[in-house]
């Protein structure tokens, strides 16, 4: 996998679990919700260690439980 293609995948995979986030939020499951959060947390460390921006993808992030 090239830089551009890890990049994008990484990208990918934030918006994904943003998502899955959102529907736990709205369904009212707790532990999805810190699921969802821990993997977002993750998915950034990740991002960051390798130099790649997610952008908007971090906004509205794990803050809000």
């Amino acid at each position: 996998m090239n830089t551009s293609e890890f990049a994008g995948d990484l990208r990918r995979r934030v918006r994904e679990a943003k998502q899955a986030l959102t529907e736990a939020r709205s369904e009212g499951d707790l532990y999805a919700v810190d699921v969802r959060i821990g993997e977002l947390d993750s998915l950034l460390r990740l991002a960051m260690e390798n130099g790649v921006d997610v952008g908007e993808e971090i906004t509205d992030r794990a803050g809000d439980r």
